[in-house]
């Protein structure tokens, strides 16, 4: 389907949204399967879009169109049982410029098309509700809090770099196998277990198995929360993290055979109802990446301020150590460079599910991105309601 076409019918499905109602403004994350629909039966389909403008400060060259055409499906049978399903048609223009670094996005250019991507497809059956769920399917790893959330619930146009960059695409990191959650409530504080044992689409990978505990306390006015993970897997050739070779051919035999690639991280987050405005939002986590001998470490850190219910503005920095190959043909071997970017930006709700998002990145040692502005409108429409 042409672009103009495809482009023309996300603004006539948003005018169409404007009479729905699906909340995008930002609120505390829930808890990775924790659900917010009522324990009675339930059938929702929602429909989604995305339109995106990027203007690369250096290069003086703008680009805009379609990001993605989203479906949600979420059937609740029972209290104890219901499947999920996420159905984003992406474009690979928005998807290139994402994921490919500069000099590939230079060289080859850009075809457009529009692909299939199911972030999300899996069901869930809670023998003990709201303690115990096992989950199978592909999902969100809950690993971390920005890499539970769609990228189109996330607060910023692009999720942060220590998750797309080490473990996935800009989608964040996606498992297919099982999952399994265990919950203690207490008075102010709720603790849990996650345990999830999957492969994550790469091809010639074996076992990924994941730990995550998670704890939220809340104090009334003040809601924060701890999370820490240990996550296992053996990678090869087509991991991530190889996209900065030049040549694909050029892996030693011991990268071509696959790679051990442990990691560890952890995060924290905090909400704030404060006397003066509607909210603060703080949020930041790190990671630790193995790459053969040696250790990949980044970091990021954001504030979210609400000054009403319909505007927000942001901040984020982000800092991250990336392989940097060299050798001959047919070897490589690599050291690493420290990529850091700040971007700072605002949204505005015109309507509840309407988000207008525009921002300004500065990146530095980045074979991604240097300057830009990169603007974003996201809406949804309850095709059920």
């Amino acid at each position: 389907m042409p672009h103009v076409k495809v482009h023309s019918i996300l603004l006539l499905i948003s005018f169409l949204a404007l009479k729905h109602a699906a909340v995008l403004a930002y609120e505390l994350p829930e808890e990775p399967g924790e659900e917010a629909h009522s324990p009675n039966p339930a059938f929702i389909v929602e429909l989604g879009g995305e339109s995106f403008y990027s203007l690369d400060l250096p290069a003086g060259k703008g680009m805009g169109g379609l990001a993605a055409i989203m479906i949600d499906v979420d059937v609740r049978i029972s209290q104890r049982f219901w499947v999920f399903g996420a159905f984003h048609f992406d474009s690979s223009v928005w998807y290139d410029y994402m994921n490919r670094p500069a000099f590939l996005r230079e060289e080859e250019g850009f075809a457009y098309d529009v692909e299939l991507e199911v972030e999300e497809f899996f069901a869930t059956w809670s023998p003990v509700p709201d303690r115990i769920s096992f989950s199978a399917g592909r999902m969100f790893s809950v690993v971390s809090y920005a890499n539970q959330l769609h990228l189109a619930d996330f607060q910023f146009n692009m999720k942060p770099r220590i998750f797309t960059d080490y473990f996935g695409s800009n989608h964040g990191l996606a498992v297919d196998g099982m999952a399994a959650r265990f919950c203690r409530e207490g008075r102010v504080a709720r603790t849990s277990l996650f345990v999830e044992a999957a492969k994550n689409g790469f091809e010639g990978e074996d076992l990924v198995l994941t730990t995550t505990l998670d704890a939220a306390f809340d104090m009334g006015s003040l809601r924060f929360g701890l999370r820490g993970f240990q996550y296992f897997d053996h990678q090869g050739g087509d991991h991530p993290l190889f996209i900065y070779l030049p040549q694909a051919d050029t892996f030693q035999p011991s990268y071509r055979e696959g790679l051990r690639m442990n990691a560890l991280g952890g995060g924290i987050n905090l909400w704030w109802d404060l006397p003066w405005t509607e909210s603060l939002f703080i949020q930041a986590e790190g990671v630790s990446r193995k790459l053969g001998g040696e250790s990949l470490h980044g970091a990021y850190a954001f504030a979210i301020l609400a000054h009403s219910p319909k505007l927000e503005s942001s901040f984020m920095f982000q800092q991250l150590d990336i392989p940097v190959w060299s050798g001959d043909e047919g070897m490589a071997d690599f050291g690493t460079q420290r990529e850091r970017a700040y971007t700072a930006g605002l949204s505005y709700y015109p309507a509840e599910d309407h988000r207008l998002r525009v921002e300004y990145s500065r990146h530095t040692n980045s074979p991604f991105y240097d300057r830009m502005i990169l603007a974003k409108w996201t809406f949804f429409i309850d095709l059920t309601r």
